[in-house]
């Protein structure tokens, strides 16, 4: 908008509200001296919309009651959520607790199988060593299998070692 428009505007409006305006104070007006309040009779009595003050009391009452209903049938609804919030928490912890119990118990079988695997490998690698000395004393006894007469002065050697294990004769 053109700013001499808009001035041209603000200066009716100005005037306007001016010359609907009225300063001059009535002869019958009291003028409130210092902390004193002036309140017209009609604001006191409440007799604008023809009420009186009975039936406002009575109105008021009414809605106070309502309000009240309204506010405990809330109130009720609002307990009722959270008892049933209190029971699916309940509900939830229990079930966390179930599972972790459950997983509790599945790291254990874990801890045991992997104690189990371990064993194992130590057993396997005991068993490669052993095939391996097997092998080399295979070896062995087939080389001495090749040439009899050196077999038979090695078991003659081997017979005649004294011995106290009978586990290691063969040796």
């Amino acid at each position: 908008m053109n700013r001499s428009l808009l001035l041209v505007v603000c200066d009716f409006l100005l005037l306007s509200i001016l010359a609907l305006a009225r300063f001059d104070v009535p002869k019958d007006a009291v003028i409130a001296q210092d902390d004193q309040k002036v309140v017209s009779k009609e604001v006191v009595e409440r007799i604008s919309d023809g009420e009186n003050y009975d039936d406002v009391v009575a109105e008021l009452e009414a809605t106070n009651e309502t309000l009240l209903e309204n506010l405990s049938s809330d109130k009720d609804d609002l307990l009722e959520q959270k008892l049933k919030l209190e029971a699916e928490i309940a509900q939830r912890q229990r079930e966390l607790e179930q599972k972790e119990q459950e997983i509790a118990s599945k790291d254990a079988v874990i801890e045991g199988n992997e104690e189990a695997l371990d064993l194992a490998k130590n057993k396997l690698r005991s068993w490669s060593l052993n095939e391996k000395k097997l092998r080399e004393k295979g070896k062995s006894c087939s080389k001495v299998m090749r040439h009899p007469r050196r077999s038979l002065s090695c078991l003659l050697k081997i017979w005649n070692r004294p011995r106290k294990n009978p586990k290691n004769w063969l040796k």
